[in-house]
């Protein structure tokens, strides 16, 4: 409700009307009445795709196959960079006007690794965090495993010459060249996680940008850098951050055994 009357306030405001209503305190307490008649819509669970997950997975993606070299490349750039679903997918419709294109999605224009491909630079278009579209430039590092992200992206572009620079980055089908949309994705990785055993969990858009928040915790990354990696102006990260139980059995017992001392 909020998101709609803050959006009706920009309207007014555009049209240079009067929005001195918005900041009414009688406003304010008819919403937060309507909270407390009305409960909280039930949250969806999306489970993390976490570092160890997303190993399992890529096992089970052939190296020689077009999509699964295309789905490599994009579930650890998603996993390393960080990204939101929406940053990497896009629709047919999408695709026209054409001319349009690169200025709201990654195209192969986005991608630079430099020749030694310790690590590469992904410029994104348009997000979330950046409304006026200056572009985000992020720096990914290689890690020289099996989701390494900048060597998944070097056997991508190696089997992608057929494609020009300005097309979308990623796109389903050597010559289809379908839009990879975000339905395709969560498709995917549903299928892929039941292949690996890992079908106990909910798997979709938000689980690579969950998976990355929650894995940076587990290992030891400051909260500061991961909002920082993640590109959060706000404590929002937190809100993506999941502890298993095991952590939560962990933290309950060194909060009740913790001693201070006393002088």
């Amino acid at each position: 409700m909020k998101l709609y009357l803050a959006g009706i306030k920009s309207y007014h405001l555009d049209l240079g009307m009067d929005h001195t209503a918005f900041s009414d305190l009688r406003l304010e307490r008819t919403i937060h009445g309507i909270k407390r008649d009305h409960h909280e819509p039930e949250r969806r669970i999306r489970t993390p795709l976490i570092r160890p997950h997303l190993l399992l997975i890529l096992q089970h993606l052939s190296t020689i196959n077009y999509n699964d070299i295309v789905t490599r490349a994009a579930f650890t750039l998603a996993f390393a960079g960080f990204l939101r679903v929406g940053e990497f997918t896009y629709t047919e419709t999408d695709r026209h006007p054409e001319h349009l294109f690169p200025k709201w999605f990654l195209t192969k224009n986005s991608i630079r690794v430099p020749a030694r491909g310790e690590y590469m630079e992904v410029t994104l278009p348009s997000s979330k965090t950046d409304p006026f579209r200056k572009g985000i430039k992020l720096t990914i590092a290689a890690s020289h495993d099996n989701a390494c992200p900048v060597r998944a992206m070097q056997a991508f572009f190696a089997c992608d010459r057929h494609r020009p620079q300005h097309a979308p980055l990623f796109c389903v089908g050597h010559t289809q060249q379908q839009a990879f949309s975000r339905q395709y994705v969560v498709n995917r990785l549903q299928g892929l996680a039941f292949t690996a055993g890992l079908n106990q969990g909910t798997w979709n858009g938000h689980s690579f940008r969950r998976g990355a928040a929650t894995w940076a915790v587990e290992v030891g990354i400051p909260e500061a850098q991961i909002q920082t990696l993640g590109r959060w102006k706000s404590d929002a990260y937190k809100t993506y951050i999941e502890y298993s139980n095991a952590d939560r059995i962990s933290l309950s017992k060194c909060f009740q055994t913790s001693q201070t001392s006393t002088n």
